[in-house]
Protein backbone atom coordinates (compact mmCIF):
# COMPACT_ATOMS: atom_id res chain seq x y z
CA UNK A 1 0.00 0.00 0.00
CA UNK A 2 2.49 2.27 0.42
CA UNK A 3 4.80 1.36 -2.29
CA UNK A 4 1.84 2.03 -4.25
CA UNK A 5 1.00 5.77 -2.48
CA UNK A 6 4.69 6.81 -3.21
CA UNK A 7 4.42 5.80 -7.14
CA UNK A 8 1.68 7.65 -7.20
CA UNK A 9 2.76 10.71 -5.39
CA UNK A 10 6.08 10.59 -7.83
CA UNK A 11 3.66 10.06 -10.78
CA UNK A 12 1.62 13.13 -9.46
CA UNK A 13 4.73 15.27 -9.28
CA UNK A 14 6.14 14.31 -12.47
CA UNK A 15 2.74 15.55 -14.18
CA UNK A 16 2.89 18.82 -12.25
CA UNK A 17 6.42 19.62 -13.22
CA UNK A 18 5.72 18.14 -17.22
CA UNK A 19 2.26 19.99 -17.14
CA UNK A 20 4.11 23.46 -15.98
CA UNK A 21 2.48 23.71 -12.63
CA UNK A 22 6.16 23.65 -11.19
CA UNK A 23 7.77 24.50 -14.92
CA UNK A 24 9.91 27.99 -15.00
CA UNK A 25 7.88 30.86 -15.64
CA UNK A 26 7.84 32.23 -18.94
CA UNK A 27 9.07 35.35 -18.04
CA UNK A 28 13.23 36.11 -18.53
CA UNK A 29 15.43 35.67 -15.68
CA UNK A 30 15.49 37.95 -13.44
CA UNK A 31 13.16 40.15 -15.23
CA UNK A 32 10.56 42.74 -13.74
CA UNK A 33 8.02 43.69 -15.31
CA UNK A 34 6.14 47.09 -14.71
CA UNK A 35 2.85 47.52 -12.44
CA UNK A 36 -0.48 47.84 -13.60
CA UNK A 37 -1.36 51.58 -15.00
CA UNK A 38 1.82 52.54 -14.93
CA UNK A 39 2.67 52.36 -18.81
CA UNK A 40 1.66 54.99 -21.40
CA UNK A 41 -1.23 53.29 -23.94
CA UNK A 42 0.39 55.75 -26.86
CA UNK A 43 3.68 54.08 -26.12
CA UNK A 44 2.76 50.90 -26.10
CA UNK A 45 0.54 50.80 -28.86
CA UNK A 46 3.49 51.96 -31.16
CA UNK A 47 5.34 49.10 -29.64
CA UNK A 48 3.49 46.55 -30.49
CA UNK A 49 2.50 47.71 -34.10
CA UNK A 50 6.43 47.51 -34.55
CA UNK A 51 6.31 44.22 -33.08
CA UNK A 52 3.76 42.89 -34.74
CA UNK A 53 5.29 43.89 -37.64
CA UNK A 54 9.00 42.36 -36.93
CA UNK A 55 7.02 38.80 -36.22
CA UNK A 56 5.11 38.95 -39.50
CA UNK A 57 8.70 39.37 -41.33
CA UNK A 58 10.92 36.84 -39.20
CA UNK A 59 7.45 34.22 -39.59
CA UNK A 60 7.51 34.46 -43.09
CA UNK A 61 11.80 33.82 -43.40
CA UNK A 62 11.28 30.87 -41.22
CA UNK A 63 12.02 26.97 -43.10
CA UNK A 64 13.74 25.17 -40.72
CA UNK A 65 12.59 22.99 -37.72
CA UNK A 66 14.96 24.76 -35.64
CA UNK A 67 13.50 27.91 -36.32
CA UNK A 68 10.23 26.55 -36.42
CA UNK A 69 9.74 24.88 -33.25
CA UNK A 70 11.50 28.31 -31.52
CA UNK A 71 8.74 30.46 -32.78
CA UNK A 72 6.14 28.03 -32.29
CA UNK A 73 6.99 27.67 -28.74
CA UNK A 74 7.92 30.98 -27.85
CA UNK A 75 4.43 31.99 -29.48
CA UNK A 76 2.68 29.53 -27.04
CA UNK A 77 4.37 30.76 -24.20
CA UNK A 78 3.35 34.30 -25.00
CA UNK A 79 -0.22 33.19 -25.72
CA UNK A 80 -0.73 31.57 -22.21
CA UNK A 81 0.83 34.33 -20.09
CA UNK A 82 -1.29 36.58 -22.14
CA UNK A 83 -4.22 34.83 -21.47
CA UNK A 84 -3.68 34.36 -18.12
CA UNK A 85 -3.30 37.94 -17.50
CA UNK A 86 -6.41 38.56 -19.30
CA UNK A 87 -8.34 36.08 -17.54
CA UNK A 88 -7.56 37.93 -14.38
CA UNK A 89 -7.50 41.87 -15.56
CA UNK A 90 -10.33 41.89 -18.07
CA UNK A 91 -13.08 43.68 -17.55
CA UNK A 92 -14.90 41.85 -20.43
CA UNK A 93 -16.63 38.56 -19.86
CA UNK A 94 -16.18 37.64 -23.95
CA UNK A 95 -12.60 38.91 -23.45
CA UNK A 96 -11.73 36.47 -20.33
CA UNK A 97 -13.42 33.72 -22.26
CA UNK A 98 -11.33 34.12 -25.29
CA UNK A 99 -7.95 34.19 -23.15
CA UNK A 100 -9.13 31.23 -21.42
CA UNK A 101 -9.67 29.43 -24.93
CA UNK A 102 -5.44 30.75 -25.59
CA UNK A 103 -4.65 28.94 -22.46
CA UNK A 104 -5.92 25.70 -22.96
CA UNK A 105 -5.53 25.56 -27.01
CA UNK A 106 -1.90 26.89 -26.65
CA UNK A 107 -0.50 24.06 -23.78
CA UNK A 108 -2.34 21.51 -26.51
CA UNK A 109 -0.27 23.09 -29.44
CA UNK A 110 2.71 23.65 -27.33
CA UNK A 111 2.56 19.42 -25.96
CA UNK A 112 1.99 18.39 -29.61
CA UNK A 113 5.29 19.84 -30.46
CA UNK A 114 7.11 18.30 -27.52
CA UNK A 115 5.51 15.13 -28.26
CA UNK A 116 6.78 15.27 -32.08
CA UNK A 117 10.44 16.25 -30.48
CA UNK A 118 10.00 13.46 -28.34
CA UNK A 119 10.46 11.22 -31.13
CA UNK A 120 14.46 12.08 -31.60
CA UNK A 121 14.23 12.78 -35.21
CA UNK A 122 14.23 16.57 -35.00
CA UNK A 123 17.52 18.00 -33.78
CA UNK A 124 15.46 21.23 -32.08
CA UNK A 125 14.58 22.33 -28.59
CA UNK A 126 11.86 24.52 -27.72
CA UNK A 127 13.42 27.77 -25.32
CA UNK A 128 12.75 27.73 -21.53
CA UNK A 129 11.59 31.58 -21.68
CA UNK A 130 10.43 34.69 -23.67
CA UNK A 131 12.25 36.38 -26.24
CA UNK A 132 13.04 40.09 -26.04
CA UNK A 133 9.72 40.92 -28.31
CA UNK A 134 7.10 38.75 -26.48
CA UNK A 135 8.50 39.48 -23.23
CA UNK A 136 7.97 43.61 -24.11
CA UNK A 137 4.42 42.68 -25.15
CA UNK A 138 3.70 40.85 -21.71
CA UNK A 139 5.19 44.22 -20.05
CA UNK A 140 3.00 46.23 -21.92
CA UNK A 141 0.16 43.88 -20.79
CA UNK A 142 1.07 44.15 -17.31
CA UNK A 143 1.56 47.79 -17.34
CA UNK A 144 -1.73 48.94 -18.90
CA UNK A 145 -4.36 50.63 -17.25
CA UNK A 146 -7.49 48.69 -16.58
CA UNK A 147 -9.39 51.69 -18.72
CA UNK A 148 -6.64 50.12 -21.40
CA UNK A 149 -5.86 46.83 -21.39
CA UNK A 150 -8.78 45.26 -23.27
CA UNK A 151 -7.48 47.48 -26.27
CA UNK A 152 -3.96 46.59 -25.66
CA UNK A 153 -5.23 42.73 -25.08
CA UNK A 154 -6.84 42.87 -28.39
CA UNK A 155 -4.89 44.11 -30.66
CA UNK A 156 -1.54 42.46 -29.82
CA UNK A 157 -4.26 39.29 -30.11
CA UNK A 158 -4.96 39.93 -33.43
CA UNK A 159 -1.05 40.68 -34.52
CA UNK A 160 -0.06 37.58 -32.73
CA UNK A 161 -2.46 35.47 -34.17
CA UNK A 162 -1.74 36.69 -38.04
CA UNK A 163 1.90 36.00 -37.27
CA UNK A 164 1.23 32.68 -36.13
CA UNK A 165 -0.99 31.84 -38.92
CA UNK A 166 2.12 33.12 -41.33
CA UNK A 167 4.28 30.94 -39.68
CA UNK A 168 2.06 27.83 -39.77
CA UNK A 169 0.75 28.39 -43.23
CA UNK A 170 4.68 29.02 -44.44
CA UNK A 171 6.38 26.27 -42.62
CA UNK A 172 3.54 23.68 -44.03
CA UNK A 173 4.44 24.21 -47.42
CA UNK A 174 8.17 25.09 -47.32
CA UNK A 175 9.33 23.29 -44.11
CA UNK A 176 11.92 20.50 -43.91
CA UNK A 177 10.41 18.14 -41.30
CA UNK A 178 7.18 15.64 -42.65
CA UNK A 179 5.86 15.33 -38.90
CA UNK A 180 6.29 19.52 -38.56
CA UNK A 181 4.74 20.44 -41.85
CA UNK A 182 1.95 18.19 -40.82
CA UNK A 183 1.38 19.60 -37.18
CA UNK A 184 1.43 22.99 -38.96
CA UNK A 185 -1.19 22.42 -41.84
CA UNK A 186 -3.38 20.80 -39.56
CA UNK A 187 -2.77 23.92 -36.62
CA UNK A 188 -3.49 26.44 -39.52
CA UNK A 189 -6.72 26.58 -39.36
CA UNK A 190 -6.95 26.68 -35.91
CA UNK A 191 -5.06 29.88 -35.52
CA UNK A 192 -7.45 30.95 -38.29
CA UNK A 193 -10.59 30.87 -36.21
CA UNK A 194 -8.55 32.61 -33.00
CA UNK A 195 -7.55 35.19 -35.56
CA UNK A 196 -11.23 35.87 -36.36
CA UNK A 197 -12.24 35.55 -32.90
CA UNK A 198 -9.62 37.64 -31.90
CA UNK A 199 -10.68 40.36 -34.99
CA UNK A 200 -14.18 40.23 -34.08
CA UNK A 201 -13.63 41.13 -29.90
CA UNK A 202 -11.70 43.83 -31.62
CA UNK A 203 -14.51 45.70 -33.42
CA UNK A 204 -16.82 45.24 -30.44
CA UNK A 205 -14.15 46.96 -27.82
CA UNK A 206 -13.96 49.92 -30.55
CA UNK A 207 -17.41 50.15 -30.72
CA UNK A 208 -18.30 50.16 -27.28
CA UNK A 209 -15.00 52.87 -26.68
CA UNK A 210 -16.27 54.79 -29.64
CA UNK A 211 -19.87 54.83 -27.94
CA UNK A 212 -18.49 55.86 -24.45
CA UNK A 213 -16.56 58.47 -26.42
CA UNK A 214 -13.31 57.21 -26.24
Amino acid sequence: MKKSLLLAASALSLTLISGGVLAAPADQPGHQSPAPGTNNETVSAVKDATAGVVGEVSAQMTSTARGFVTAAATSDMYEVEAGKIAEDRSRSADVKAFAKKMVKAHTETTDQVKAILAQGTVDAAPPAHLDDRRQGMIDDLRGASAADFDTRYLSQQVAAHNEALILMQGYAKDGDVIALKKFAAATAPVVQDHLNMAEDLQKQNDAMLKKAGR
